[in-house]
């Protein structure tokens, strides 16, 4: 009986084929060329995707010359200035909590009780694990709620305060 010669393969890829059968898992069989998937190219590794590395921290120095400049200002009695330093510096360093803390305790000075009051809030939210900053937002929601009328307002957010201060001791 006669192959048909469209069924016959070439040498190479007989040996191929055979070296591939005969492996016995110490490593792969040696390429024949022009027979199997070409050759892998080694690529340089990648660096990690932008979001995995981590923001670099604002300067500091900046912050605290604004700060400096807000409780200069805030002696003169210039509460708009010391404002102004604050919100600066918050530019900067949008997740500071204190931050947010001082620029609610200038407002709170100019009789902005919300303002004062939700600036409170951010901080706390900025920092939520910060007992002693969050006791001295809360005593501030306090003022302020207490400057609106708010009584009972003012009574839940003392009890907040107290309730971290004792924490923290």
């Amino acid at each position: 009986m006669s192959v048909p010669a469209t069924l016959l393969l070439p040498a190479a890829s007989l040996a191929a084929l055979a070296a591939g059968c005969a492996a016995t898992g110490s490593g792969p069989a040696a390429p024949v060329e022009g027979v199997g998937p070409p050759p892998v190219e080694e690529r340089a590794p990648q660096p990690p995707p932008a979001a995995a590395t981590p923001a670099p921290r604002p300067a500091r120095g900046p912050v605290l010359a604004l700060l400096d400049r807000s409780r200069a200002a805030e002696r003169r009695g210039d509460l708009e200035a010391a404002a102004a330093a604050v919100e600066r510096a918050l530019r900067i360093a949008p997740r500071d909590a204190a931050l947010w803390h001082r620029l609610a305790r200038i407002r709170l000075g100019q009789g902005m009780w919300r303002r004062a009051e939700a600036l409170a809030r951010r901080s706390l939210a900025l920092a939520p694990r910060d007992r002693a900053l969050g006791a001295r937002n809360w005593r501030l929601i306090a003022a302020a709620r207490r400057a609106r009328g708010d009584a009972a307002g003012a009574r839940a957010a003392e009890r907040r305060a107290e309730a971290l201060e004792g924490m923290a001791g």
